[in-house]
């Protein structure tokens, strides 16, 4: 009789991620990931950037990036890591940082979609973090040098570098250019 294996809770995950290097937790499974590249990573620090000071100016919330880990569902568990995410102090109050992986939905999160990272994958991810609580959910295309826009009450919309990004509803006060994210 074969044996089926155990699977990875988030709270076993988190005590032996930092030693696997990137990875995450998928319905109990860890899936090993490979480093971001170069676009990658200048793309999300551009969009942390360009959050963050919206965030200060504002003193509405707080931007998180570097694979933030959030637990996104439980039983069995799946832990992602996003690229960045931005979280209300309604949401999370200014000065709570609780330890360990974030269980509270972010209003934002925004991912990269990577070399080799298929479209099937990444609107799996949108997913379960709009199944989760998120509002919106920025899947950024640096091939295409275009945002596709998620959220769980409408189609997704795409949009391009000529195109202005804002939201009023989840951000409000923040516009930029599309091209922005890909300036150097």
């Amino acid at each position: 009789m074969a044996t089926i294996p155990e699977l990875t809770t988030a709270e076993e995950f988190e005590t032996i991620c930092q030693e696997i290097g990137p990875c995450e937790l998928v319905r109990g499974e860890i899936v090993k990931l490979s480093p971001g590249g170069l676009g990658h990573s200048e793309f999300s620090n551009n969009v942390a950037y360009l959050l963050t000071k919206w965030a200060k100016s504002g003193g509405s919330g707080r931007v998180l990036g570097c694979e933030a880990g959030i637990i996104v569902e439980v039983g069995p568990d799946t832990v992602r890591g996003a690229d960045v995410a931005y979280i209300s102090y309604d949401r999370l109050a200014k000065g709570k940082r609780p330890r360990g992986f974030l269980r509270v939905p972010p209003n934002l999160i925004v991912e990269i979609l990577g070399q080799g990272q298929g479209w099937r994958d990444m609107v799996e991810k949108a997913g379960e973090y709009l199944r989760m609580g998120v509002d919106r959910v920025w899947v950024i295309d640096p091939d295409a040098e275009a945002l596709h826009v998620f959220r769980s009450d409408a189609e997704p919309k795409r949009l391009t570098a000529s195109d202005e990004l804002s939201d009023v509803a989840v951000l409000p006060g923040f516009s930029c250019k599309v091209a922005d994210i890909f300036s150097d």
